[in-house]
């Protein structure tokens, strides 16, 4: 209760002191304010306010102003300020704002015991902006139409902003704003037509106003003209006359050039005319037209193109050449106009043939005969001149002779003559070669024929000839070929071979192109030849009775010979009989029985007895063939196969009673088919689910009891896994005792 009263006596203490406090503030001012031309007697105006519960005596409350920081003005209120009152306050003094620009406005009041002195001044500024002289652009220009540049000015200006630049094509009707020029000056280039320009100033507070304009005139660009009169004349009359027309401006001078325009030559001519004679060179010409403000400038170009007068071309590369090599060049030497052509004749020069050719040379190909040529330059406006003649002689290749006749012939007998058809130049030699025509031997021989006798290999023979200009050149080739009598070589010693079976048989030492093999069943009778058997080993057929071979070797033109016999003998083979096929269930077993040959064997023989006797015991599992192989007293063998089926054994049963009567049925639990199916697991339990008896891998040999005692009667559950499987079978057995 204590605490709480104190706290209200410092709430009310409180209270009581901010009412009481003292506090004169400056609220706005009023004047002066921005504006055009402001005067040296302009009223300072604020609002002074009495933010307290308090009246305040005139003279305790001062007020003060200064401009721009200067003299400092001072009066005090006229009259008492009572509590919360706001008073209109303006200074008997005036301020001088009459300096253009902005001035800085500063207020404030004072008094003694004021506990608030933020709110004591006031602080503004106060643009005074002076009227715009708006000057003019300097200054008019005459310029080139197209290719001019510049920079117009503005002066005589002062206060303002310039706010663009404006142009005008219409005489100032209108007018259009240049984008982004606001300094006083402007830089024109490439103007197209007679334009006004200009400036567009800002004056703030005070009227906006524009300058004085200046104009851009444009003069087109002169029209220099063109030149007509030019020629293509010959040295010995290049004289005429040259006429400018077209110009728009007097002529200042005309001009030549003898170097392709390379330097030129004046010539102090003002004339539209100009005469020209006695020209040796190729000659341009041009006039210099007066351009006043552009440029002057130049009219087109006259040529006068001055031929000279050439001697004729001197040709060289006549040549005597064969029909096979005449090809080659001709040329032109000494100085000459363009070519105009070639031309040929192959009749000494009666007749020419024009080729289409304007180069210094002329390459011909594969002259078939005599020919001339020569070659046309142009004179120009000169005579167009004529070459002396080259001439090409062209000796036709000598026909090519024959020699024969070629031959084949056995080594035994080699003799013969070659003779030379067709041969119209003398013979140098005759050639021979042994390897096919890389080397050859010469032979001193200048007749048309050729006797060899006794050569020992095959060989290849040519005459060679005269060419005159033609290379000397060789006859067509004739070829004795010499074939060796061919060796058949020795075939292996007969032997004996079981019946159907087939023999290897060899050729030792054949020399010989080819071999056929052939064969005979009737001792030696008749023989029949072996399709595609071109070789030296031969794998015979199956052997059904006694044959005999023998092979045949050829060798070009000579006799055939034929190899020494080989005698097949076949051996009977023995028969093998395995049985007929059967039938067994799974689980069974079978006696096979087999016969045939002096001894036996069974195959496979996992499953039997003993695979070595000819009526093992066999017990498969699944379905097998089993083979039986005999061999007689010769080593001949025989096979039979005999299949035994297995069938699948009576279906998994499981018995679902046990009597226990000792009278050999169903005193155990049955599950038929069990034997087949080995691991099979059984667990029984009784209602309760107690479990009574298990076994991994039953045998059909439970018979009802637990821990020795047989068990009541009454109906036990099953669970029972097929051995080998995933099947899972449950049910019910019933005990049935002494029944």
């Amino acid at each position: 209760m204590f605490l709480r009263c104190s706290f209200l006596l410092i709430l009310l203490t409180t209270f009581s002191s901010i009412t009481r406090a003292q506090d004169v503030w400056l609220q706005n001012h009023f004047s002066p304010n921005s504006g055009c031309a402001l005067s040296n007697l302009e009223t300072v105006t604020v609002l002074v306010n009495n933010n307290s519960g308090v009246i305040m005596p005139s003279n305790t409350i001062q007020v003060y102003y200064s401009v721009d920081g200067g003299t400092i003005i001072n009066q005090p209120l006229s009259s008492n300020l009572t509590a919360g009152a706001s008073w209109n306050f303006s200074f008997s003094v005036k301020a001088d704002l009459s300096v253009c620009g902005a001035h800085t406005m500063k207020v404030w009041v004072s008094r003694a015991g004021d506990v608030n002195h933020l709110n004591d001044t006031l602080l503004w500024t106060v643009q005074n902006d002076c009227p715009i002289v708006p000057g003019t652009v300097t200054s008019d220009i005459t310029v080139c139409q197209g290719a001019n540049a510049g920079t117009l000015s503005l002066s005589g200006w002062s206060y303002g902003t310039i706010t663009t630049w404006e142009s005008s094509v219409n005489g100032g009707t209108t007018w259009t704003p240049i984008p982004s020029t606001t300094t006083p000056s402007y830089a024109y280039n490439n103007v197209a037509q007679n334009t006004q320009y200009h400036v567009v100033i800002d004056g703030g507070y005070c009227p906006d106003d524009t300058s004085g304009y200046a104009t851009v005139s444009i003069q087109t660009p002169p029209v220099p003209g063109t030149l007509s009169g030019s020629d293509s004349l010959c040295e010995n009359v290049a004289n005429g006359t040259l006429t400018l027309s077209g110009n728009n401006q007097p002529p200042i001078q005309w001009e030549y050039s003898t170097n392709g325009g390379g330097t030129w030559t004046t010539v102090a001519s003002a004339s539209t005319t100009y005469n020209y004679s006695g020209l040796t060179a190729t000659t341009i010409y041009r006039v210099l037209v007066d351009g006043a403000i552009c440029a002057d400038a130049y009219s087109d170009t006259a040529m006068i193109y001055v031929d000279p007068v050439y001697p004729p071309t001197v040709l060289t590369g006549s040549d005597s050449l064969c029909i096979t090599n005449a090809t080659g060049f001709v040329n032109a030497t000494g100085t000459f106009g363009a070519v105009l052509n070639w031309e040929f004749s192959i009749d000494n020069g009666m007749t020419w043939t024009g080729l289409g050719n304007t180069t210094g040379s002329l390459g011909y190909t594969n002259l078939t005969q005599t020919t001339f040529y020569r070659m046309i330059t142009e004179g120009g406006q000169c005579p167009d001149v004529i070459s002396d003649t080259a001439i090409i002689y062209v000796q036709a290749l000598p026909p090519n002779p024959t020699i024969g006749p070629s031959d084949t012939i056995c080594a035994s007998s080699v003799a013969g003559i070659l003779n030379m058809t067709g041969a119209t130049t003398p013979v140098l030699n005759w050639d021979t070669s042994t390897d096919g025509g890389n080397t050859w031997i010469p032979v001193a021989n200048t007749t048309t024929s050729f006797d060899y006798t006794g050569q020992s290999l095959t060989t290849i023979y040519r005459a060679q000839l005269e060419g005159g200009f033609c290379p000397d050149y060789y006859s067509d080739t004739a070829i004795i070929k010499l074939d060796a009598a061919p060796v058949v070589g020795v075939l292996n010693q007969s032997g004996s071979i079981c019946e159907g079976t087939s023999e290897d048989l060899h050729l030792v030492g054949s020399v010989a192109d080819s071999l056929y093999w052939q064969f005979s069943t009737d001792n030696g009778v008749t023989w029949q030849t072996v399709p595609n058997s071109d070789t030296i080993d031969y794998n015979t057929f199956a052997i059904m009775q006694d044959v005999q071979f023998q092979v045949v070797a050829l060798n070009g033109v000579c006799p055939p010979t034929v190899s020494n016999q080989a005698v097949i003998t076949m051996l009977p083979a023995p028969i093998a009989n395995a049985g007929a096929d059967t039938a067994i269930y799974l689980g069974e077993t079978i006696t096979l029985n087999g016969s045939g040959g002096v001894t036996g064997i069974w195959m496979p023989g996992s499953t039997l007895s003993d695979s070595t006797i000819t009526n093992p015991v066999a017990t498969p599992s699944t379905t097998t063939a089993y083979g039986y192989y005999v061999i007689d007293t010769s080593g001949c063998i025989d096979g039979d196969t005999v299949v035994i089926k297995v069938l699948d054994p009576i279906q998994f049963n499981i018995r679902n009673v046990i009597t226990m009567n000792n009278d050999n049925m169903n005193d155990t639990w049955n599950i038929t088919g069990v034997e087949f199916f080995p691991m099979t697991a059984v667990k029984v339990f009784n209602q309760y689910g107690k479990l009574l008896y298990e076994n991994e891998d039953y045998k059909n040999d439970w018979d009802g009891s637990f821990k020795g005692s047989r068990l009541p009667n009454g109906t036990y559950y099953y669970v029972v896994l097929k051995g080998g499987t995933e099947e899972e079978y449950k049910g019910t057995i019933t005990l049935l005792g002494n029944e």
